[in-house]
Order: structure tokens, then C-alpha cells, then sequence
């Protein structure tokens, strides 16, 4: 026991042989214990419920065969989420966790713990926590968040929890009707977006070194927003593909397909469905390898929530922003 705890500056004469075998005992002791309890706390605190909505994202994949042909059974039949997301009354996010690791899919297994703070009603920092593959938990990046005068994100900047050296930065700019046309990560690398003057927008691109590498192009009919992308790298791969999103009456969107174009490749639609609230409850994910061949249902997300709050079309859209799509 002596020898596992000696002095590590010996020069000093501050050395665990000069002190009490009872005292060592007690310091060990009470440090193991200390280690114990914030590990307990973390497990508690970081885990547990709060606010008054808790929504459960449950994905369910249909599993092939040997022919890699689509069968009816389906993965997760125990529905565990891969995400819980908890909101206050009026829709804020208070607190995600998500579960299942990279290397150990397990939904058992907590992966990160995300806990948002706001003042004045604006999100200004984000602590994330990363869990080894036991129960252990610590803070590992902190993101803060800078307003202008009018309210607008102008900066998105994200540290090492422990050095607190910076990260990753992200600027934003905004035309005089806030939309956000400028994300910058860099003078020389950064997205561009215009907007029309009913603030729908109309091209979003993406630019480095005074070049456009990519660009979507907008346009719109009466329950429809048509994309075209296109990418500009000149190195003989370059592609080009297009997205429909379909509305519905009360402007919430109910399908989106992604075509391949220029190329062949697989092609996506995605179905949402919305409870009486305007919720998305469910969404169906479809791939089609050829553009003549059917859309196969591959999976679906199912929403769950639990709320001792009232939820409003408003409460509502904040909840979907949360949800990934």
C-alpha cells in the first residue's frame, strides 16, 4: 500500500513514508470515495428526466437475407431509443442523450449527453459529455453562442472542455430580413445563400478559395420546393441530382425524394406523418438503385412523447427542428 502511493517529489521531504499508515488509509480512502460519488452523480444527474416533454426517437431497419433481398423482420424489436430529447413547456430544448457507440451499437449504452443553457430566451452554451463502453461519462467539448443586438447568431464556436482551446468557429451573416446568408468557417471557405423576397430561399452554395464547389438552385410551385444540385469540382466526377419536397395544406412537409440525374446512384424518399398536434410520429425511409425500378421501404423512425405540458403548433415545430431527419 505505501509503496503504490509514495511521494512523487521527494526532494521536498513531502513524502507518504514520513506520514501515519492510519492517515494514508484515510486520504486513499476518502479520495476513492470522492471518485465514486461524482461517478455516481454523472451517472444520476446527467441521466435523469427533466422539463415536461420527453420525446424517444426509435429507428427500426427491415433486415435482408442472404440475396441482400429485403425481408419483413426488422431490427430493435425491443424499441429502445437511439435518442431522448427532453423540452420545457414551451418547446425549449433543455437536454438530448443519445445511445449506442460507434464501435458497440448496444442502445444500451449511453453515448453522449448533450445539456443546453439559454438567458434571455437565447441558447448561449452547449455542454457535451462522451461515455467510455462502460457507465462513465465526462465532459468533453463546450460550445458558446454570441448574439448581435437584433438577436442573431453571429457566433458559433466550439472548445476542448478540459484546455479550453478553441475547436472549431462558425460566423453567420444576415441580409436585412435576418436570413442567414453567410456561414463562415474560414475567409476563404463558406456557404452562401440567397433568398427571395418572401424569404424562401433560393440557392445555397458552397465556396472555397473564391470558387463554387457546389451549389443548390431553388424553386417553388404551390406545394413544392424543387432542388437542383450541382457539383463544380472539374475532376471528371462531378454530378448533379435533384429534391422534391411536397407540403401539405398546413405547410409542413410530407415527403422528400432525392433523384440521381447525371449519374446513376441510389436514389431516396423519405414519408413523414404527424400527430393531431403536428408532431412527426413516423417517418418511412425508400431506395430505389434504378429510376425505373419501385421504391422499397428500407426503415422508419418512430416519435414518442411524453408531456405534462399542453403542445401548440409552435411547441411543436420546435420539437421537429430537434428531430433528424
Amino acid at each position: 500500500m505505501i509503496s503504490a502511493i509514495a511521494c512523487r517529489r521527494r526532494n521536498t521531504g513531502n513524502c507518504a513514508y514520513h506520514q501515519p499508515l492510519a492517515v494514508i488509509l484515510l486520504k486513499t480512502t476518502t479520495f476513492i470515495v470522492f471518485l465514486l460519488i461524482n461517478l455516481n452523480l454523472f451517472g444520476q444527474n446527467l441521466t435523469e428526466k427533466v422539463g415536461q416533454i420527453e420525446v424517444q426517437l426509435i429507428q427500426h431497419n427491415f433486415i435482408r437475407n442472404s440475396d441482400y433481398e429485403l425481408t419483413k423482420k426488422i431490427t430493435n424489436r425491443k424499441n429502445r431509443p437511439y435518442q431522448k430529447l427532453y423540452f420545457d413547456s414551451v418547446g425549449t430544448l433543455l437536454k438530448s442523450i443519445s445511445f449506442g457507440k460507434h464501435h458497440n451499437t448496444d442502445l444500451r449504452l449511453t453515448n453522449n449527453i448533450k445539456l443546453f443553457k439559454y438567458e434571455n430566451e437565447k441558447l448561449i452554451e452547449c455542454i457535451e459529455y462522451e461515455s467510455d463502453y462502460q457507465k462513465n461519462v465526462y465532459p468533453n467539448w463546450k460550445s458558446k453562442y454570441i448574439y448581435n443586438k437584433k438577436g442573431e447568431l453571429i457566433d458559433e464556436s466550439t472548445f476542448y472542455y478540459e484546455s479550453d482551446s478553441l475547436f472549431f468557429k462558425t460566423t453567420y451573416e444576415y441580409d436585412v430580413n435576418s436570413n442567414r446568408i453567410k456561414s463562415l468557417f474560414n475567409p476563404t471557405y463558406y456557404y452562401k445563400r440567397d433568398f427571395d423576397s418572401i424569404n424562401r430561399i433560393t440557392s445555397l452554395k458552397q465556396i472555397h478559395d473564391n470558387k463554387i464547389r457546389w451549389e443548390w438552385n431553388y424553386n417553388y410551385s404551390e406545394n413544392k420546393r424543387i432542388g437542383n444540385f450541382q457539383t463544380h469540382y472539374n475532376d471528371g466526377e462531378d454530378y448533379s441530382k435533384k429534391e422534391i419536397q411536397i407540403y401539405n395544406d398546413k405547410g409542413l412537409v410530407i415527403e422528400t425524394e432525392e433523384k440521381h440525374i447525371s449519374k446513376s446512384g441510389l436514389n431516396k424518399k423519405k414519408k413523414f406523418f404527424y400527430d393531431k398536434n403536428g408532431v412527426i410520429k413516423k417517418i418511412e425511409f425508400y431506395e430505389s438503385y434504378s429510376s425505373g425500378k419501385n421504391y422499397e421501404l428500407i426503415s422508419y423512425k418512430e416519435i414518442k412523447i411524453k408531456s405534462k405540458a399542453s403542445i401548440d403548433i409552435e411547441i411543436a415545430k420546435k420539437i421537429n427542428e430537434q428531430i433528424d431527419f
